[in-house]
């Protein structure tokens, strides 16, 4: 049907067959200022056919961010195809409202309901680029690229289970764990450079916290894999280390191989 326009910033997975109606997929957005992530689902067979990233260098600001995401969008036929729906994540700051503290959210935040977690995410999307991409994408559902680890993690908890999860970023990472009852103990967002940034704040939490690291199991998704410093670092200081894994409802095309969904695990997840 349609293959993106390959340049230096861009790789994709997969391909989008000519008899494939667009009526039957729903395109995932993943938005920050340094990469446009993006993952169409076949609706029929829960299953993913294309991924595609674009790595974003020296954005300046909200304004030329939302100009890049207009000229991505002008040259990607994919992105221009007809879905059944559209998601967009955006990958803001956020802050955790339980319900009855709904009333503290600032008047240019929105909240989402994360029912698993039951939490309300509270975020901000800037109006420039949030009109931008309503004009891009007209019918589309705005919501935190966050929300998909509240609602798909506790899916990795059998209730013996003692897991500590992180989502990595490449200037961020996420830390949310759970009570023994797989109700929400904590989700928080820490910002590093290094590896040794990574595992300073990574330790802190566990203290904080009361984690054994000989035997709670650090399950890792993100930008993280066996060969990332992150990951060597964490192999010093945790004995059980897992990555997060996609429900099973989710497949993925044959295009993808070995490909390892934990890389994406945010995108894939992502749902209103």
């Amino acid at each position: 049907m349609a293959s993106a326009q390959l340049k230096n910033s861009f790789t994709s997975i997969g391909e989008i067959e000519s008899s494939v109606q667009p009526s039957t997929l729903t395109l995932k957005i993943s938005v920050s200022d340094t990469s446009l992530r993006y993952a169409v689902l076949s609706n029929a067979h829960q299953q993913i056919l294309f991924f595609g990233q674009y790595t974003l260098h020296h954005v300046a600001d909200n304004k030329e961010l939302s100009q890049r995401m207009a000229k991505i969008f002008g040259k990607d036929e994919i992105l221009q195809l007809p879905f059944a729906q559209a998601l967009i994540g955006v990958d803001t700051p956020y802050s955790l409202l339980p319900m009855e503290l709904t009333f503290m959210k600032n008047a240019n935040q929105q909240l989402q309901w994360c029912t698993r977690a039951a939490v309300n995410l509270a975020f901000t999307i800037d109006e420039d680029l949030k009109n931008t991409l309503q004009e891009l994408f007209p019918e589309a559902t705005f919501v935190h690229v966050g929300s998909s680890l509240l609602e798909t993690y506790p899916l990795c908890l059998p209730q013996t289970a003692d897991k500590l999860f992180v989502n990595v970023s490449q200037h961020y990472f996420d830390v949310v764990r759970f009570k023994d009852d797989n109700s929400l103990l904590m989700m928080n967002r820490y910002k590093f450079k290094t590896e040794t940034d990574f595992i300073y704040f990574l330790l802190l939490c566990c203290e904080e916290l009361g984690i054994n690291r000989e035997t709670t199991t650090l399950v890792l998704s993100g930008e993280v894999d066996k060969n990332s410093k992150v990951f060597d670092i964490c192999y010093r200081y945790f004995k059980n280390i897992e990555f997060a894994e996609v429900p099973e409802s989710i497949t993925f095309s044959k295009h993808f191989g070995k490909h390892a969904p934990h890389l994406h695990f945010n995108l894939y997840t992502l749902a209103a």
